[in-house]
This record gives C-alpha cells, structure tokens and sequence, in this order.
C-alpha cells in the first residue's frame, strides 16, 4: 500500500504492551477493543526476554554478539569476537540476499515470541476477521542502543560498530515480522517505539546526531517498505517532530494526551508530513490513573479541540480527519490489569463513537 492511499480515518489499535500473562487474555481484550486493527500483543511480564529492550536480541545472543536476555552486554572482550561478529554479518547478508532460514533467525525467542506466534496462529485458524488492518512492533535503535552496554558500561549506540550490528539486527527484524504479517493479505503496520528519541537536542544528549538518528531509523522504515508495510514511529514524550517528518516514516503516534503542545508548535510542519501522505495518530487515552476520571466523551471533547487548535494554525482539517489513528498515550504493559483493560475500553468507545 503506497503512502497516499492509507486514509484511516479514527481507526484504533494499541501500541504493544498489555500486562497479562497470557496471550489468550490479552488476544481477547485486544480483539474485543479494536478488532478493525489488532495488533500482537508484547507480554513484558513474562521476563526479560519478553521486555521491551530483550525482546528483539535474539538473533544477536545466538550468535554470541549479546551475552544474555537477563543482563544484556556487548561481549566485545570474547577471544572469538571477530568469530562472532563474521558469523553474524555472514548471517545478515544471507538473509539479506532472500534466504528464508537466515530471515527466521532474526525473528523472534520462543518466550519472547509467545504474544506474536499466539497471534500469527489465531490468525492462521480463525481468520482476520473484521480486521482492515494487522500491526506489529518493534523497539527502536536508539532506546535499545542507550539500554545495552559494552564491557565499560558505556551505552553501545555511541560505538559504530555496536550501533551497526544493533541496527541490521532490528532492521531484518522489521522485516521478518511484516512479512509474515504480510501473508493475511491485509495491510501491515509496523511501528517503531523509541522513547528515546525526546532526548535530541536536550542538553543531556548533546551528542545525538540529527542526520544519524534519522538515517537510522530509515534502516528500519525502508526494510518495512521493502516487505510491503506500512512504517510507524511511537515515541510517549516530547520531542523534536520534524526528526520523523523528515524520515521514511508513514505514520507518526504520539501522546496526545500530555503533550500536545510539542505537536502543536510544529503545525507548519505537520501540515507538510499530511501533505504528503503521513498519517497522525492519536495517543488520546492516558495511560496512567488519571484515565480511571476520564469517558470517552470528556477524550473525544479534548481530541477535537486539539484538532480545531492545528486547523486554526493552518492545518487542513479534512485531511487532517482524514489521515489519523488513534490508540493510547502509550504501552499499558506496566499498568495494573484492571487499568490496562479500562484503557482499551476508552479507547474502544471513542472508536464507536467517531
């Protein structure tokens, strides 16, 4: 699906996380609030390898780059390192020339897959549904490459070579997920979370790179397009847009609960990403207690005066309404269950309502 035709019009899904231990449960609430845009769901509390950093390492502790899931470093002072570093960049470019068990080993653990391979065979017996679209996620390379460490605790993502084994690991990691999500025959969401990135241009962070962050996560969006996704980016903070509006990215969430104002401020530019096709959603659902004083009315209410807000600074409200999603602020993996699910049924009860 090209860029301009993607016109999803309030359709509402979630951005990963869900705090059940049970895919069954968490495929349940998931299908019930936004059954037109399911996604997998990401079970961080079944441990390390199913975190938002473990998660997506696996191709690199299989071949000795990574130590662990419980404790990941870069095993840069192995004897065999260069050994390990040949056979994963062996392995990379196999499966960047189409070999299909190359590809898989960049998919996901057993563990850290059991919410993508619950929902890949639910897929498989029940069909799509009323599904208009399938989503995925992934975590970003610069919120991993601060989290995982060399041996001297310096986060890998300033270390080139680090950063690059990283990056390809996530990128063919894009890849493999959308390609079998491409096999439903609907259009593929795939979407990038990297928090991190509200820390360019912070004083904090002097060293990040605009031309850098930006390229890398091109990486990631190009091989989502490759395997004919659609390319998202998450980030719950704010932050600096325009670094996204200038990327390959199709489709921008953000917290639209708590920072508004960051979007707002960028109006020009935002008016220029619709323009060329991109998709703005929605994280209207806060995903902290606050939710428990909030109805779908009072979010609708706050939704569209945000939007009369961009249209007064010039923004083209049919496009607009036109190209935005909704989901929540952000992940509910953390929240207690009993939130999380009040979060999807907000968010559900706006989707009916819009």
């Amino acid at each position: 699906m090209k860029n301009q035709e993607f016109k999803p019009n309030f359709l509402a899904t979630g951005v990963g996380s869900v705090p059940q231990t049970t895919s069954e449960e968490a495929l349940e609430l998931i299908w019930k609030s936004v059954p037109f845009a399911p996604h997998w769901p990401q079970l961080p509390n079944l441990g390390a390898e199913s975190s938002f950093v473990g998660q997506y390492l696996n191709v690199l502790i299989e071949t000795g780059i990574i130590g662990d899931f419980e404790n990941p470093k870069f095993q840069t002072e192995a004897a065999d390192w260069v050994e390990r570093m040949t056979m994963f960049y062996s392995l990379y470019l196999e499966a960047l020339e189409g070999n299909e068990q190359a590809l898989e080993r960049f998919g996901l653990s057993l563990q850290g897959g059991e919410g993508f391979e619950a929902y890949y065979r639910d897929l498989e017996s029940s069909g799509t549904r009323d599904a208009l679209l399938l989503k995925g996620q992934l975590s970003g390379p610069l919120t991993v490459g601060m989290q995982i460490t060399d041996k001297n605790r310096r986060s890998s993502y300033y270390d080139d070579t680090l950063r690059d084994m990283l990056l390809k690991a996530l990128a063919l990691h894009a890849e493999w997920q959308t390609k079998r999500l491409r096999r439903f025959g609907l259009p593929v969401l795939m979407t990038v979370d990297d928090p991190g990135l509200y820390g360019f241009g912070a004083s904090t962070h002097v060293t990040l790179k605009r031309e850098q962050l930006i390229e890398d996560l091109d990486t990631i969006f190009e091989g989502i397009i490759r395997q004919g996704g659609i390319p998202g980016a998450h980030v719950c903070a704010g932050m600096d847009w325009t670094l996204l509006f200038d990327s390959k990215v199709q489709v921008v969430n953000f917290d639209a609960y708590d920072y508004f104002q960051s979007m707002m401020a960028l109006a020009e530019p935002l008016n220029g990403f619709l323009k060329r096709g991109g998709v703005l959603s929605w994280g209207i659902v806060p995903t902290n207690p606050i939710a428990w004083e909030e109805t779908a009315q009072s979010l609708i209410q706050r939704l569209e005066n945000n939007i009369a807000e961009l249209v007064k600074r010039g923004i083209d409200e049919g496009l607009l309404r036109q190209q935005s999603m909704l989901t929540p602020s952000c992940g509910t993996g953390a929240l207690q269950k009993e939130l999380s699910e009040h979060v999807y049924k907000l968010l559900a009860e706006i989707r009916g309502l819009i």
